[in-house]
């Protein structure tokens, strides 16, 4: 064989590589964005069926301007966050909703600034984590303390992928299950170890705060962000 062909063939060798290689690379593409519409989609599907069931209307958001004397259910003069969520709730009642993934859910989050909303799934495993936002850690949306929210980095831009891009100030918006919205603002953000677990333990004062966690750095960091 003549050296002319031998590099022929290498080269029919090296293109045909490529063309396996570019189609693998597209075809995971095309997975992870079928994937992340599916998945987008069933939970923008059953929040809207649980903002129906739950009555959750966007004009009674709580938050630190909101003034308790505006609400016309109150039965409190309390200007914490943690009153007004207690006020609130005296005009709503409990529901235990449908399954989500065959998973008990305690809430939904909604960020605009990443524009995801994810039901919050009450239990943390590794199965749940790869359907949405597991409360990882605390008494759950809205309670006094500290509230963890894990969710996964992937990606083609679900669960927590864009939490990178939140910054001192953004918006967070927690709807738990009596129906109640409450806006939290993000006031830390840093990195750690995966094994560090000191961001479960601090002290709120009695009032319900946030924490977000999720990967970085491909695994070998937890980005964290603090909301209250």
């Amino acid at each position: 064989m003549s050296a002319k062909n031998i590099y022929n063939k290498i080269l029919t060798i090296f293109f045909v590589i490529m063309v396996i290689i570019l189609v693998g690379i597209a075809g995971y593409a095309i997975y992870n964005a079928v994937n992340a519409k599916i998945v987008n989609d069933e939970s923008e599907e059953f929040i809207a069926d649980f903002d129906q069931e739950m009555n959750v209307i966007d004009s009674e958001i709580i938050s630190d301007e909101t003034s308790i004397a505006e609400d016309e259910n109150t039965t409190s003069t309390g200007t914490s966050k943690s009153s007004k969520v207690a006020s609130r709730r005296l005009s709503k009642t409990k529901k235990s909703t449908k399954k989500y993934y065959s998973y008990d859910i305690c809430g939904y989050i909604r960020i605009p600034k990443t524009g995801i909303k994810y039901p919050i799934i009450a239990e943390y495993s590794r199965n749940a984590l790869e359907k949405g936002i597991c409360l990882e850690y605390g008494s759950g949306p809205n309670e006094p303390g500290n509230t963890v929210l894990a969710g996964h980095n992937y990606l083609n831009s679900l669960f927590f992928s864009k939490n990178k891009n939140l910054q001192k100030g953004d918006k967070i918006y927690i709807t738990d299950i009596y129906g109640v919205t409450v806006e939290y603002t993000i006031y830390k953000k840093y990195t750690t170890k995966p094994t560090d677990t000191s961001y479960y333990f601090r002290d709120t004062n009695g009032e319900p705060e946030l924490t977000l966690a999720t990967c970085s750095n491909n695994g070998s960091k937890r980005l964290i962000l603090y909301a209250k």
